[in-house]
């Protein structure tokens, strides 16, 4: 004999709802995925700032570790750090990050913040040479924001692929032998006068978090 289901026993929802997971379970789930990025994100920024730690202890440089806290809304190479005149930074400083790796120059200075303009900016120039070679240098620039260009190397000068740049002892607001980068392809034309060549950065200057400023060398 059949027998008769009573629509109110049924539930009242369509039948592939009862195979999801519960609101609270899913709010729960996106909360620890969360926390989980955010203690990633806590592990990464302390290991930048122990880095800075051994690169200032094994220098004699005064280092001021700040934070980087927004980024211009049309060039994104010029960001702002939590570190200002008050805290000793004047203009043409040198920005670094993990162990001693510059980024770019303090720009401009107020009294708690200052604006940084990143080695990849257009409008950056640093006269820098090959790591052990102090004779072979040029003039880096940045390149449209996406890298940096070596230029007015001498024909004479020998420089290579994977070669790693230095700073010189030229600013005096900047310590020689800081690394900027590294060579990425080297440009020779025989009738030109000079070598140029492509320079990638040994970080990525678009997930900049903690960095420092070398206050004195």
């Amino acid at each position: 004999m059949g027998f008769l289901v009573r629509a109110g026993f049924l539930p009242n929802q369509p039948a592939n709802s009862l195979l999801q997971k519960p609101d609270d379970m899913q709010r729960a789930y996106q909360e620890l995925l969360s926390d989980n990025n955010r203690l990633q994100a806590l592990a990464q920024e302390n290991q930048q700032l122990r880095d800075l730690l051994d690169f200032k202890n094994q220098t004699r440089y005064n280092l001021l570790p700040g934070q980087l806290i927004s980024r211009d809304a049309v060039n994104h190479n010029i960001v702002t750090i939590n570190l200002g005149r008050s805290q000793g930074l004047v203009e043409g400083q040198a920005v670094v990050v993990n162990k001693g790796i510059m980024v770019g120059k303090v720009m401009e200075v107020s009294s708690d913040t200052a604006k940084v303009r990143l080695l990849s900016d257009s409008f950056s120039k640093l006269t820098v040479s090959v790591s052990g070679q102090p004779n072979v240098s040029g003039l880096l620039t940045g390149s449209l924001g996406l890298g940096m260009d070596l230029s007015y190397i001498p024909q004479s000068q020998e420089i290579k692929q994977n070669d790693i740049l230095v700073t010189t002892n030229l600013d005096l607001l900047i310590p020689p032998g800081l690394v900027v980068g590294k060579v990425e392809e080297v440009k020779a034309a025989a009738e030109e006068l000079f070598k140029q060549a492509a320079v990638t950065p040994l970080v990525d200057l678009n997930n900049l978090t903690i960095v420092a400023v070398i206050i004195s060398g």
